[in-house]
């Protein structure tokens, strides 16, 4: 499991550290004026949050495999509850939601779904 789990946090964070550098680049290419700090923000809570959900999968995969696609759904829906308790309020600090605002966010939500998704399917066909 401390394998798997490494393996996956390793591969994330590559991805994630690659998008990350893009989505700055881009950002910076085009003048538009987001903190660093913001942007990192952004992409260290999505990559806790997939860290976590794999690592609750790998320990369900030992015991009830059955489970894995629920605990992903669950812990898609756990992000989108944080994204509304946690990154929305904050974006609407100033009275709007700006498309580069939602992108801080849901760019690397996908990134690290796809990932998670990906991680997902090697595990079940291990499984199986």
């Amino acid at each position: 499991m401390i394998k798997g789990s490494l393996f996956f946090a390793i591969r994330l964070s590559l991805v994630l550290g690659l998008l990350g550098g893009l989505h700055w680049g881009y950002l910076y290419a085009n003048e538009i004026p987001v903190s660093l700090s913001t942007i990192g923000f952004c992409y260290l809570i999505n990559f806790i949050m997939a860290l976590v959900i794999f690592v609750s999968m790998l320990r369900l995969a030992e015991a009830k495999n059955q489970y894995l696609g629920f605990v992903f759904l669950v812990g898609s829906a756990l992000k989108f509850l944080i994204y509304f308790l946690i990154f929305d309020p904050l974006f609407k600090q100033d009275g709007d939601l700006t498309k580069v605002e939602f992108f801080l966010f849901f760019i690397p939500y996908l990134a690290s779904l796809g990932v998670e998704t990906f991680a997902l399917v090697k595990l079940l066909r291990k499984l199986s």
